[in-house]
């Protein structure tokens, strides 16, 4: 026996399994990252194909089953990938932000659903991926509550951008201006030297 519950899931990897078998490894706002194995033949309601690539959100209904996660209806989608994929730095940062969510999430947190749903669909419409992505990662590390900017070797500058970009609301992250040329690069590596240290 079953119960039907109804989620969001964002999908963080696609694999084909045989020729018509699929599997998801989704991060979903109630569950937080589980992973959801289609059959061939098993009957979804309202089911468009392409809500299930990378980087893509769904609600629908789900069930669980002696601890595996399936999906029954999908009510609707928003595709972002379309767009993500269309640009190599758009596409990049997507798959690193994906890629930390893995390393730093494993548990199920809200409000690291709501960040990652919002950072995916502005890294579409900004044109400074590296700042956007930059945000993501010191907000993740903030809501783990790993994020001391005390300990971490950071300059003052790099330190005031930090702050800045965990006070900006992520829709306008792109309206920072990085005037004095800050590596970001440079802080995204000690910031997950930090975190790796944890």
């Amino acid at each position: 026996m079953y119960t039907l519950f109804k989620d969001q899931a964002i999908v963080l990897k696609r694999t084909f399994v045989g020729e018509k078998d699929l599997s998801l490894t989704v991060y979903t706002k109630k569950l937080g990252k589980d992973s959801i194995f289609i059959q061939n033949g098993q009957l979804i309601k309202n089911l468009p194909i392409v809500s299930l690539t990378e980087f893509n959100w769904f609600s629908g209904v789900f069930f669980k089953i002696k601890d595996k996660l399936y999906i029954n209806e999908i009510d609707n989608f928003k595709n972002v990938a379309i767009e993500i994929v269309k640009d190599y730095n758009k596409f990049l940062s997507a798959y690193n932000i994906i890629s930390w969510i893995y390393n730093f999430a494993p548990h199920q947190d809200e409000k690291i659903f709501i960040l990652l749903k919002k950072t995916l669909y502005y890294l579409t419409l900004t044109n400074d991926t590296d700042l956007l992505e930059l945000s993501f990662l010191v907000r993740l590390m903030y809501l783990n509550g790993e994020l001391n900017l005390n300990i971490i070797d950071l300059e003052n500058q790099e330190k005031e951008l930090l702050i800045n970009l965990l006070k900006t609301p992520i829709s306008q992250i792109s309206s920072i201006s990085n005037k004095e040329n800050i590596n970001l690069q440079k802080i995204k590596e000690k910031l997950l030297s930090f975190a790796h240290s944890l």
